[in-house]
């Protein structure tokens, strides 16, 4: 039984493959999205069905875009870990201060992406969204 789901927004595959390698035998599921409205519309499934879930952004291709998204994912009390690229050390407070949970600073190895990931599923209950029957 599933019963959380990691959801990946970035514009080439490169994060998710390396999650779904790292939870390949647990019961988590890593969806790898390409835009914000496939992230809105997986989010938005996952809570339904009251899975526990975290999203992991790499905004290297879309910086426009990604504090809207931080600020709703928050909203939903959805943990959220930021991919950084050269020079995103710079934006650490502003994002921190909009709710990301977790930064991860390049060089970034597989490993470490999938530790984080698993110590914010460890922190986080489908309860805490207040969308289940509960």
């Amino acid at each position: 039984m599933i019963v959380a789901e990691l959801i990946v927004l970035e514009k080439q595959a490169r994060w998710a493959p390396e999650l779904q390698r790292q939870f390949y035998d647990q019961n988590v599921t890593v969806r790898a999205c390409r835009n914000v409205t496939s992230l809105r519309e997986r989010v938005v499934a996952a809570l339904s069905a009251e899975k526990n879930c975290v999203a992991v952004l790499d905004p290297a291709d879309w910086p426009g875009e990604c504090l809207p998204v931080i600020s709703w994912l928050r909203s939903l009390k959805i943990h959220v870990a930021v991919v950084g690229y050269p020079g995103i050390e710079l934006l650490e407070p502003s994002l921190r201060e909009l709710g990301v949970t977790n930064l991860l600073l390049p060089p970034i190895a597989g490993h470490e992406i999938g530790d984080a990931c698993r110590r914010l599923l460890s922190q986080h209950s489908v309860q805490s969204h207040g969308m289940g029957s509960r």
